[in-house]
């Protein structure tokens, strides 16, 4: 076990490191598709705890920022950055956080022969363009991939207003959007479009402001709801609308319960949320490797695995406001963020 040995020698993807505890530290070079923020924090966060949970206490970590949302079309500039940044930082490790960077940057990275663990992926795996099967002698990766749960969100918010029986999803139109939606819409399509006699209403899917508002305002029955999937990338007169000012006006103006996939969905008030926390991705990624290494396995051979768990929220001053009642079974979730299989209500 890692906590009982000074000196480590790690075979992951085809090659060996060695991590020693007293002198040589474990170097990961880290790569997010965003600009920093809570999301990287997180991740960040969660690398740190992953590696500390293994005993692992003499590390680096060095991060690279890619904003896919202004950068892609200079991708191949930052493909030269990351390389060179490879090159001096000589990581035991690399970490890619999302669709957008794993998409860009894991085809050339995976030559480098250094083992990579992709995180935060929403994209069906085998059509990834970097995707190669378990065992591949020419894949170097794994990968932990983000996932939403279905049943447990529309469950729980029919116990707390049995009287929903409609739900519409609102979201803006980016890569991420498209494929959480896509994910739900099938999700609903292998239930004959109704769980839990919660029916799929209609999709709303703009990067307008306007129309975010406009569909907040009209939707008032007392039967229907918001699935509210990625609440950025809005824009008004070209200008990205903040969290802040989202969550203000939808506070102001909803009248029905919603459901929050993100952590800003706390930030936008919203009854419910069933977050994927990227600390928790960062923790599984970094795991894999480590328990890869205990296994003796090589990370062409794990499977891509789903993220494990997912962050509860009850949103007890949105359920006062809506007049509704949270079950005393469920308080607890009123009261602070908990975390949960997958399975969880199901």
């Amino acid at each position: 076990m890692l906590r009982n040995i000074l000196l480590l020698t790690i075979f992951i993807s085809g090659i060996a490191f060695r991590v020693e505890a007293t002198t040589l530290p474990l170097k990961v070079y880290l790569i997010h598709s965003y600009l920093p923020g809570l999301w990287s924090e997180q991740a960040y966060k969660g690398i740190t705890q992953g590696l500390k949970f293994h005993n692992i206490l003499n590390y680096e970590i060095k991060q690279y920022d890619y904003n896919y949302v202004l950068q892609r079309k200079e991708k191949n500039i930052h493909l030269t950055r990351i390389k060179n940044e490879i090159k001096n930082f000589s990581p035991n490790l690399i970490i890619v956080f999302d669709d957008e960077a794993a998409e860009d940057f894991i085809p050339s990275l995976n030559a480098l022969n250094i083992p990579i663990v992709a995180s935060g992926i929403n994209k069906e795996i085998e059509n990834q363009s970097w995707f190669l099967k378990e065992g591949d002698p020419k894949r170097n990766f794994t990968a932990i991939l983000e996932r939403y749960p279905f049943e447990g969100p529309l469950k729980l918010l029919k116990k707390i207003r049995p009287s929903i029986s409609r739900i519409s999803i609102l979201t803006t139109q980016n890569d991420s959007s498209d494929i959480i939606t896509s994910q739900i819409l099938a999700k609903f399509k292998e239930h004959g479009n109704k769980y839990s006699n919660i029916k799929l209403d209609e999709v709303i899917q703009s990067k307008e402001w306007e129309v975010w508002k406009k569909a907040i305002k009209s939707k008032k029955g007392n039967n229907e709801a918001f699935w509210i999937l990625v609440p950025w990338d809005v824009y008004q007169n070209g200008k990205e609308v903040s969290i802040k000012d989202i969550g203000t006006f939808y506070q102001k103006e909803s009248k029905i319960p919603e459901i929050g996939i993100v952590n800003a969905s706390q930030l936008l008030g919203m009854l419910l949320c069933f977050s994927v926390n990227s600390e928790d991705l960062a923790f599984e990624a970094i795991s894999a490797a480590i328990t890869a290494t205990n296994e003796g396995k090589k990370l062409r051979d794990i499977p891509f695995k789903k993220v494990k768990s997912v962050r509860v929220v009850i949103n007890k001053e949105r359920a006062d406001q809506l007049k509704y009642t949270i079950p005393n079974e469920m308080l607890d979730f009123a009261k602070l963020e908990k975390k949960i299989p997958l399975e969880y209500l199901r």
